[in-house]
């Protein structure tokens, strides 16, 4: 029988930490192209939010923290938002646009993976390891 730490394989590690980064640089590629091309409006103040919300999703699930996944639905939301935003202002950025799609095909592959469950049992498996040698140490 699996115990909850070993239930957590190296595949779902490599799907945490690899997409994890490469979302971080696609956040970080758009938070870069949105100071490079927008001019300073409180809407586009207000968009710069949704980047670094993104960043630090991604940050998260490289990091294999239990909460990562249902921060990423909320960052699909506002990359989703963002990018209606640009086209009602008649701008196209394909940078944008990979960021909604790879923040919701990453959502995706980690609930049919059911990675979220496994990151919480690792969680509640570090606890109680915690809870067991505090007294002992």
């Amino acid at each position: 029988m699996e115990t909850p730490v070993t239930a957590f394989s190296q595949k779902d590690e490599n799907i945490c930490e690899y997409t994890g980064l490469f979302g971080v640089l696609l956040s970080l590629t758009c938070l870069i192209q949105h100071f490079v091309v927008t001019r300073s409006l409180w809407i586009t103040q207000l968009m710069t939010i949704g980047y670094i919300f993104a960043i630090i999703a991604f940050l998260l699930l490289a990091l294999k923290k239990p909460v990562a996944p249902v921060l990423l639905i909320i960052s699909a939301v506002f990359s989703f938002v963002t990018e209606i935003i640009w086209v009602k202002g008649f701008v196209f950025s394909l940078v944008v646009l990979l960021l909604v799609l790879y923040t919701v095909v990453i959502v995706v592959v980690l609930y049919v993976e059911q990675v979220p469950q496994k990151l919480k049992q690792k969680r509640q498996a570090e606890k109680e390891e915690e809870e067991l040698w505090a007294g002992k140490i």
